[in-house]
This record gives C-alpha cells, sequence and structure tokens, in this order.
C-alpha cells in the first residue's frame, strides 16, 4: 500500500467490491440461481471452516506487543456507553416494560458485522500488512463477551416472566451462549496458539488455514446477499420508526461516540498526534459497519420483533455504503482550510452526480416500463428523479468548463433543486390526502402541483439571474449565492415553506391513518354483531355500495401499486435532506467562518442532494428484479 495515500481513497473500490458481492447474492437468491438448500451448505462452510481458520489464523500470527490495548478500551467504553443508554431508553418508553426488547435493542446497536464486511472493508481499505486489520479479530469478542450477556439475561427474563425461572438456569443459559459460540471459542484458542507457538505458526498448519480463510470473504458477502431474499419486504408498517431509530444509532451516534471517546483517551497518553488521528478514523469507520446477522439469530431464539430486525437489518447493511462513504470524506476534511477542502467538495459532487445521473436514468425507464408512472404517487417520484437528473446533469456540465457552462449549470442546478424541495411538499400533501380518501381534491390539485412545481422554479431562477445582483460566480461552497440577497431570501423562502408543509401533512397523513384504522375496527364490530340479521345486513351494505366499498376494495387491490411505505420512507429522507440544505443556507447568511462542522454538513447536503435519486433507488430499486425476474424463468 501507497503510504503517501490516503486509506480512505481506497474505500469507493471497498463498498463497490463487497456490495457488489451481496447484491449478486441477493439477485441469484430472488432469480432462485441458488436455492435454499444450497444456501444452507454455504452457511455451513462459512461457519465451520471458513471462519473459525480465519480468526485462528490471523489472531495466532499477530503480534501482541503492536496492539494499542487503549484502543480497544476506548471502542469497549464507547460501545458501552451506547449499550446501556438504549437499554435505559427502550425500558423507559416501552409500556409495559419490556426487559427482552431492551437487550435486543441494546445488542443490535452495538454488535457490528465485523467479519463478512468489516474484514474485506478493512482489507481493502488499510491492507494486509497494516495492523488495523488485526484489530477486526480483537474488537469482535468485546460485544460476544462482555456486552451481549446483560442482554442475554434480559431477553431470557422476559422470555420466562411470569414462570419463577431460578437466578441459576438463567446464568446457566448465558454462559452456555457464551462458551458455544464459535468465534468466542476461536479467538481464545487463536490467543493461545500465538502464544504456544510464538505468533509463528508451523508451515502446513498456516498453509491449510490459509486455504480455508482465503475462501471467506466472497462466500461470506454472497451469503449475506442471499439472507436477505425474502426480509426486504419486511421493513415496512407501523413499526417503521423503530427500525428507522435504531439504524439511526448504530450506524450515526456509535461512531460519534466512539470517535470522541477515542480521540480523548489516546490524547491523554503517550500517543503521537498522528497515530491519535488514525486510531479515531479507523474506530469512527469501524462504527459504521452495519448490525451483525446474529441479532437476527437472537430474535428468532428467543421469538422477539423477528419481521421488524429482519428489516432493519437489510436496510442497515445497504444505508451503511453510503454512510461509510460520506462518514470517511467528512473525517478527511474536516480539518481543512477552506482552500484546500473547495476542491476535494467538487470532486466528490462530481462524482456523487455521475452515480445519481445513472441510478436516475435506470429508475426512469423503470417507471416507464412498468406503465404506473401515471399514477399517483409514483407520478410525483417521477417527477422528483427529473428534479434531481436536472441537478446531476448541471454539475456534470459545469465540470466541462466551456464558455458560459457556470451559467448553465446555476441555471440548471436551482430549476432541479428548487423542483425537487417543491414536489417533496406536493409528495408528502398527495400521501395525506390518499390516506384521507380525499381523490376528489387529488384529481383537482394535480394540476396545481404541476404548474407550481415545475412553474415557479423556472420563474424564480430567471428572475435571480436577471435582477438579482451579479457577483462573481462562485458555485464550489454550498449553497453559495452568487446573486447576492434576492437569490438568499428566494431560496430560503423555498426550502422554508416546502419543509413547513412537508411536515404538516406528514402528520396529518398520520392522523388520517389512525383515524381509518379506528374505522376497521369499528366496522368489523359492528358486522360482527348483527350477523344475524344477514339478509338486512346485505341490504344496508347494497344501499352504501357507493361509499364504503369502492374506497376499501380499491385501497387493498392497489396497495402494491400505490407503495405508501416506500413513498413515507422517501418522504422522510427528502424531508431530512431539506432541512439540511436550510441549515446551510441560513449558515452561509448569518455567518462566514467556515468551521469544521460547517465542512461535515456541507458534505452531507451535497450527498443527499446529489445523490438523493440513489437513495431513491435503493427504496424502489428492487422492483427492476421483481420486473425481471418472469422473463428469467421464461
Amino acid at each position: 500500500m501507497d503510504h503517501n495515500e490516503s486509506p480512505l481513497e481506497n474505500l469507493y473500490q471497498a463498498l463497490v467490491e463487497s456490495f457488489g458481492v451481496i447484491l449478486c447474492g441477493y439477485i441469484a437468491g430472488r432469480l432462485g440461481v441458488v436455492t435454499e438448500q444450497q444456501s444452507t451448505g454455504l452457511s455451513t462452510f462459512v461457519g465451520t471452516f471458513s471462519l473459525p481458520s480465519l480468526i485462528f489464523l490471523s489472531l495466532a500470527t499477530l503480534d501482541l506487543s503492536s496492539v494499542c490495548w487503549l484502543f480497544l478500551l476506548s471502542i469497549f467504553l464507547a460501545k458501552a456507553v451506547v449499550f446501556v443508554s438504549v437499554l435505559l431508553i427502550t425500558l423507559l418508553v416501552t409500556r409495559p416494560i419490556d426487559p427482552a426488547k431492551a437487550g435486543l435493542y441494546a445488542i443490535f446497536c452495538t454488535q457490528s458485522n465485523d467479519f463478512a464486511i468489516g474484514f474485506p472493508i478493512v482489507l481493502s481499505v488499510y491492507g494486509k500488512n497494516h495492523p488495523f486489520l488485526s484489530y477486526v479479530w480483537l474488537l469482535a469478542p468485546i460485544n460476544l463477551v462482555m456486552l451481549n450477556p446483560l442482554g442475554f439475561i434480559l431477553m431470557e427474563l422476559g422470555q420466562r416472566k411470569g414462570e419463577g425461572t431460578s437466578t441459576l438456569k438463567v446464568a446457566t443459559s448465558v454462559l452456555t451462549n457464551i462458551v458455544t459460540n464459535p468465534v468466542v471459542f476461536m479467538t481464545t484458542l487463536g490467543i493461545i496458539g500465538n502464544l504456544v507457538f510464538n505468533h509463528n505458526l508451523p508451515t502446513v498448519l498456516q498453509s491449510l488455514l490459509s486455504v480455508f480463510g482465503s475462501a471467506f470473504t466472497a462466500t461470506a458477502l454472497f451469503l449475506l446477499g442471499l439472507r436477505m431474499v425474502g426480509n426486504v419486504r419486511n421493513f415496512r408498517g407501523a413499526a417503521l420508526l423503530v427500525p428507522a431509530l435504531l439504524i439511526s444509532v448504530k450506524e450515526l451516534i456509535l461512531p460519534l461516540i466512539i470517535r470522541e471517546i477515542t480521540s480523548s483517551i489516546l490524547h491523554s497518553s503517550d500517543y503521537n498526534s498522528t497515530s491519535v488521528t488514525d486510531l479515531s478514523t479507523f474506530g469512527f469507520l469501524y462504527g459504521t459497519f452495519p448490525a451483525a446477522p446474529g441479532v437476527f439469530v437472537y430474535a428468532t431464539t428467543y421469538g422477539l420483533d423477528l419481521d421488524l430486525i429482519a428489516g432493519a437489518m437489510v436496510a442497515c447493511t445497504f444505508i451503511s455504503a453510503p454512510l461509510m462513504f460520506i462518514s470517511a470524506k467528512m473525517i478527511s476534511v474536516s480539518n481543512m482550510a477552506p482552500t484546500d477542502f473547495v476542491p476535494a467538495l467538487k470532486n466528490f459532487e462530481l462524482d456523487i452526480s455521475i452515480a445519481g445521473l445513472v441510478a436516475a436514468v435506470l429508475l426512469l425507464v423503470l417507471f416507464t416500463l412498468k406503465k404506473n408512472f401515471l399514477k399517483l404517487p409514483q407520478k410525483i417520484t417521477m417527477f422528483i428523479l427529473l428534479c434531481q437528473f436536472c441537478g446531476c446533469l448541471g454539475v456534470i456540465l459545469g465540470n466541462l468548463k466551456t464558455t458560459n457552462m457556470e451559467i448553465v449549470e446555476f441555471f440548471m442546478l436551482r430549476i432541479g433543486d428548487y423542483g425537487a424541495k417543491i414536489w417533496t411538499a406536493c409528495l408528502a400533501i398527495t400521501l395525506a390526502l390518499i390516506e384521507a380518501k380525499n381523490f376528489a381534491s387529488l384529481v383537482q390539485l394535480q394540476y396545481i402541483f404541476f404548474i407550481t412545481a415545475f412553474g415557479l422554479p423556472i420563474i424564480v431562477t430567471t428572475s435571480i439571474m436577471l435582477f438579482g445582483k451579479n457577483w462573481k460566480p462562485d458555485m464550489d461552497l454550498p449553497e453559495a449565492f452568487p446573486y447576492g440577497t434576492i437569490e438568499a431570501t428566494l431560496t430560503v423562502f423555498i426550502l422554508l415553506v416546502s419543509l413547513i408543509v412537508s411536515m404538516v401533512y406528514m402528520i396529518l397523513q398520520q392522523r388520517y391513518k389512525r383515524r381509518y384504522a379506528r374505522y376497521l375496527v369499528y366496522s368489523r364490530e359492528a358486522s360482527e354483531s348483527y350477523d344475524a340479521a344477514a339478509q338486512s345486513s346485505n341490504e344496508v351494505q347494497g344501499n352504501n355500495r357507493d361509499d364504503e366499498i369502492p374506497l376499501q376494495s380499491g385501497l387493498e387491490e392497489n396497495s402494491d401499486e400505490i407503495q405508501p411505505v416506500h413513498h413515507m420512507a422517501l418522504l422522510f429522507f427528502l424531508v431530512g435532506s431539506i432541512f439540511i440544505t436550510l441549515s446551510i443556507c441560513i449558515w452561509r447568511i448569518v455567518m462566514d467562518d467556515l468551521t469544521g462542522v460547517y465542512v461535515e454538513l456541507a458534505f452531507l447536503d451535497t450527498a443527499f442532494t446529489r445523490g438523493g435519486s440513489i437513495i431513491v433507488f435503493f427504496i424502489f430499486g428492487f422492483d427492476i428484479i421483481s420486473f425481471i425476474q418472469p422473463l428469467f424463468k421464461k
């Protein structure tokens, strides 16, 4: 590995390699290329031969004198803080108090997929000879031996509530789970082998273990994709909030806490600033690894929230990919001067715009082929994609450096960005009216939506360019206002109105949803009460056929086409993106200082704005597989 090159520069290739294999595994499972029985065989090979061999080989040949034990202590303390916090908050907010869920959620937020995801990522980023690769094997037992037992105890207590189970039985069950865990067993055996052989294994043994270990990475990633089959659609329903919160804690809060605690502890020791920065950066990257599949095994064993955990596992795995890259980029530039981070930001914006453009084109083609883009709310989703496509294309054209291309870039960026924000508000209104069954108003509003969301951005952008104070056009900084006060005012106005309208109608949509759920309960109770009067009931239903039957049956028949949960997930993301962009705009207006926090927000805003179509692809892109599956079987 070239030491002059930042390890984070290799993250592109590492993420593409790892998640490309996962995606291949998922597609193979969905198309039936690999059967469930064959998948079981792969799982047996990975769990019984490949992973234990790799763990033993790595730890038995590790030079323990080179390990930074304070770093391991920092990771333990950070995970312990998150573990206990999630535990206590879950116990406080759940009614009735459910210790089993508290233990399961705490494990989900702290146990990372160190082997299937973490090992290939660290291997690609840091190389085989870097000491950070060894930490992957040493960090895994932190959860398995020190934190998970507390979660197991709570899950055992929750499962056996009211049975009067003795403390000895609970302790025996937990201890058995720990001792029989292959990762814990092989970690212990590897350290013993290290001491016995003085971290130099016999050549024959090392060669044999290397053969098994070399097969781990690709097989484990492919198997992870296979296990996702059938779990993608579990991430839905009213329980969408809990997985979103768990993923946020795992992917956002845990990395930050690891970084801060690592920096604080190592700065107080004899380590130089370079080593502290390297270790805290690695700790942050480690924190963004997705939750381990073992959490789903625990949920299955104790019968706790199977669908919720399965869906959260899938979502966490795919969300971790952009978060790992964005987090790494934010770390690498957070201490740069503005003159240094602007080129990095421009390159990042161009790269993500190219990827966003490809994702937008694929989704637009998919919507066109499925012929559902003329229905609501898919029509609005397609218009949002068109706006995001326009913004990405503007960035790409702006990098051509030809005459007057800056003006073209500004025009396309503003039209695309303004349009996407306004269409977000339109999507929130549409989802609320669909939930309220107010289809008549929705039909009338379509024309207003179209004129406002497409016409207003063109009018506003043209007015800014004609009447704005033409400062030196500088599109390098995010949310810079080269046309002065009029541009800043109109931009903040559009963002603020879009944010308020979206949030108000999101709240209304949830109220309508609860109201309709209560109506269904009352309707079912009334129907059961009058079963004896079937003839009379049929007459009443016949008289009210125009009021009730079309709405209810239409909702059920078209629920897959409407995809309400998909669009609500998209709306949550778009509203968050608007909030971040608004924060950046207000910062630029109120303050001139570009601090490290501003730099991190700038990268996050760029990722969400230019990479918006990539997120849409993650939400709706699995429909591509459903679309081509019948063709493949033919």
